[in-house]
């Protein structure tokens, strides 16, 4: 079984036509979306699948930001706000850290798939390398907020929002749990029993 990689599905919210410019010549026009009606997400954004938004930050402000976070899928979009400077830094990222068009293996060829140790092991290489060639710093605590908060936000859901059975699936304290959820501003729904 094999995962396809494709482009990237860029939405871009900066007026700025360099910044837009940059992108579009990294990315390709088709790959880019930009955002025009203030920071509002468009109505396809869940079937157009984007990978990452991406703000320029003179453009938002912090209700702003809560709506945005509130609209996006942490496990499946990336979210980037930054400055202008920030924003190309980015952009070169992303580039680097682009899947290749060839197809990602989700097994080892034998018929069986490969573990998550192995397939993180690529995934987290590729994007080590192209942080590496866009002079990328502090990539451990990056990784590891980019990871947790999804892990956090899907395990919720798989316990339909039961914050002691999430904890306890987790391995944390209650306690510990809740300031995560809190620090990492997780919204909390809990699903009522039927």
């Amino acid at each position: 079984m094999t995962q396809r990689s494709s482009t990237f599905n860029i939405l871009l919210f900066s007026a700025d036509g360099e910044v837009q410019a940059h992108y579009k010549d990294l990315f390709g026009e088709p790959s880019i979306t930009i955002g025009r009606e203030g920071l509002t997400l468009p109505k396809d954004f869940a079937k157009r699948g984007y990978d990452a938004v991406i703000v320029e930050s003179k453009t938002i402000t912090s209700p702003d930001v809560a709506k945005l976070i509130a609209g996006i899928d942490p496990a499946h979009t990336l979210l980037i706000v930054g400055s202008r400077t920030v924003l190309k830094q980015a952009a070169s990222s992303l580039q680097a850290a682009k899947p290749p068009k060839a197809e990602v293996p989700l097994s080892n060829g034998k018929g069986q798939s490969l573990c998550l140790d192995t397939y993180l092991e690529h995934k987290v290489g590729d994007f080590v390398k192209g942080m590496r060639n866009g002079s990328g710093k502090n990539l451990h605590p990056m990784l590891i907020a980019a990871v947790e908060r999804p892990l956090i936000l899907l395990t919720l859901r798989e316990t339909k929002g039961n914050q002691i059975q999430a904890a306890e699936l987790l391995g944390l304290n209650r306690n510990t749990l809740r300031k995560k959820i809190l620090d990492l501003d997780i919204p909390v729904k809990r699903a009522r029993a039927s």
